[in-house]
């Protein structure tokens, strides 16, 4: 990192801070919002959402929202100072801070015990490293993912994961289930019908050209894709860090950025491609095929790295070029053995209860009447 780029992340770690203390300070002792806060969108989704229901289901009082969607385009940049700190105000009036992902504010101040603050990960398991476990991030002039008091995860096996991610004790690691698998087991798979539809989500990339890579791994796949045999309707899910890009597609593609519509879209789709994608994990509900589009995978294993052996942990049939994948799903689609996703959905489905959500709003509200 270079000696400006240093100065700078520096000093505004500590205006960042300035401001929060004296937001504090001044809304000392009236620390009684509940917030449910995220920067990957512009509304609630996931796990923020399912759980920010199920209290408002309670006739909490207090509840906030606070979303901005960073996307790393020049006009998000010029909006995120102006977020964060508005992010830092409503953290110092609130009992609770809920969030969902990396939250750069969060990460620059001195927290006072007074906000408490709870990570809900917005990915089911864990498959690819993130947080702390990622090459390089313990160097970082404001270390990610620190000040959490409470960390909700779906299953017991993730634990070690998050405490490595997070370096958080393992008595402040929960095992709840993850609430947004709660509306998706009310979910049923629905009848194929008419033309088949598949899913395609490729995963982040970091770095300054991981948007660049990305997107010709998306136009390397519509080029492909065009050579489908059987009549198809394609849709392509980008992460929400990426800039929503303008492609000429033919008709049946549909381009979109949104999660709530790629869990509306699932139970319809006959197929889902992805690289290194937690989305597998719940798709695997529907055990329906699952395929990975994985050009860069020794690349990715060096960069960002897995906390399992990523082949076999899926076991999904993996492809070097979308060339190699299409020419699969025309000639071996249709025999392909689902056992393996049945064995992935048996794994990621840990409590099928359908009270993940209720489980996470019963232990804060304990949390909150205890302080």
């Amino acid at each position: 990192m270079g000696s400006l780029k240093t100065l700078k992340l520096k000093l505004l770690k500590v205006g960042l801070n300035t401001c929060y203390q004296i937001c504090y300070y001044v809304n000392r002792g009236r620390q009684q919002q509940i917030t449910f806060a995220t920067m990957r969108s512009t509304s609630l989704t996931d796990n923020l959402q399912a759980v920010y229901q199920t209290f408002e289901r309670a006739n909490t009082p207090n509840l906030k929202v606070s979303c901005y969607h960073y996307d790393h385009s020049f006009k998000s940049k010029l909006g995120f100072l102006w977020a964060s700190l508005r992010a830092l105000n409503t953290l110092s009036r609130s009992e609770l801070f809920i969030v969902d992902d990396y939250f750069f504010p969060l990460y620059a101040i001195n927290k006072q015990p007074q906000n408490k603050v709870v990570q809900l990960w917005h990915a089911v398991g864990t498959l690819k490293k993130f947080g702390l476990s990622l090459p390089g991030a313990e160097k970082s002039i404001l270390k990610p993912h620190t000040n959490y008091d409470w960390v909700f995860i779906n299953s017991e096996k993730n634990r070690s994961a998050y405490e490595q991610a997070f370096e958080i004790d393992s008595s402040r690691v929960l095992v709840t289930g993850a609430p947004m698998l709660d509306a998706l087991l009310a979910q049923s798979p629905q009848t194929l019908v008419g033309p088949k539809c598949l899913l395609y989500s490729p995963t982040y990339r970091p770095g300054s050209d991981g948007e660049q890579q990305v997107l010709a791994y998306v136009q390397d796949f519509v080029t492909a894709s065009q050579a489908l045999t059987s009549d198809w309707e394609i849709y392509i899910s980008l992460h929400p860090y990426l800039s929503l890009p303008t492609l000429n597609l033919p008709k049946n593609y549909h381009i979109f950025q949104d999660a709530q519509q790629v869990k509306a879209l699932m139970p319809s789709m006959a197929l889902f491609i992805t690289d290194y994608s937690s989305l597998s994990l719940n798709f695997s509900y529907f055990e329906r095929p699952i395929l990975l589009l994985t050009p860069d995978y020794q690349d990715y294993l060096k960069k960002t790295g897995f906390y399992v052996d990523y082949y076999q942990a899926i076991g999904a049939p993996h492809f070097d070029a979308a060339t190699q994948l299409v020419q699969f799903i025309n000639q071996e689609l249709s025999s392909l053995d689902l056992s393996y996703v049945s064995a992935l959905k048996a794994s990621t489905f840990a409590h099928q209860d359908r009270q993940n959500s209720q489980r996470v709003y019963d232990y804060l509200s304990h949390i909150i009447k205890s302080s």
